[in-house]
C-alpha cells in the first residue's frame, strides 16, 4: 500500500508542475488537430481512391 499512496504523491507533484494552456490556446490547438485530421482524411481518401482505381484497371482490365 505504501507503494501506491508513494506513486499518489509523486503523480501530484508532477501534476502540480504542469503549465497548462490557456482557453485560447486550447481552443486554437484544437482546431488545428480538428483541421489537420480532416485534411488527412481527405488526403487519405483520395489516394486510396485512386489506387482503387489503378489497382481495378491493372487485376480486372475494364
Amino acid at each position: 500500500m505504501k507503494k501506491f499512496t508513494d506513486y499518489l504523491t509523486a503523480s501530484w507533484a508532477e501534476l502540480r508542475k504542469v503549465v497548462w494552456p490557456s482557453r485560447k490556446q486550447a481552443i486554437q490547438l484544437t482546431g488545428a488537430v480538428i483541421i489537420g485530421a480532416f485534411l488527412i482524411g481527405i488526403y487519405l481518401t483520395v489516394f486510396g481512391y485512386i489506387y482503387q482505381s489503378i489497382l481495378q484497371k491493372l487485376l480486372f482490365k475494364s
